[in-house]
């Protein structure tokens, strides 16, 4: 047990959360969380504190300065961990859903303009036949090459 409790403080050297008088520090692991989520989190509580960033080898750290004197740092601080992990779930559902969303946003759009549809099949139609008009042409060149040179 107490070999356990020793790895557990070599992994958490430092702790994760650090609250200061003016403010609070949040070291966020970049494996876990993108930029794109910190960006996103960051710009939610714009109107409620300053957010500077910056890296280390592993992490990215996090200081928010609140806007106002009276606020509760922590609080604060722990509102921007409950939206990292709200952001994260949401980028992660947005990417599992895109190819469902594509197709939805298809339908509806093809249902409110039904001329989208056709405009749309006919030009599949007009890249098919032109694919194959290549492939007709690229087939046609090697036997035309070769009965030419049996008539010599």
């Amino acid at each position: 047990m107490l070999q356990i409790v020793k790895q557990m403080e070599e992994y958490m050297s430092e702790p994760k959360i650090k609250i200061t008088e003016e403010y609070g520090e949040l070291r966020v692991n970049s494996d876990i969380y993108s930029k794109e989520t910190i960006f996103a989190v960051g710009y939610v509580l714009l109107d409620k504190a300053y957010i500077l960033l910056d890296s280390d080898k592993k992490d990215t750290i996090i200081y928010i300065y609140p806007q106002k004197k009276k606020t509760d740092l922590k609080k604060l601080t722990m509102e921007f961990c409950n939206e990292l992990l709200n952001y994260a779930h949401y980028f992660s559902r947005l990417e599992n859903n895109a190819e469902a969303i594509k197709t939805i946003m298809q339908r509806a759009l093809f249902s409110a303009a039904p001329s989208l549809v056709q405009e749309a099949e006919e030009k599949e139609i007009e890249d098919l036949i032109k694919e194959l008009e290549e492939e007709d042409s690229t087939q046609e060149k090697p036997n035309a090459s070769a009965t030419h040179k049996s008539k010599k």
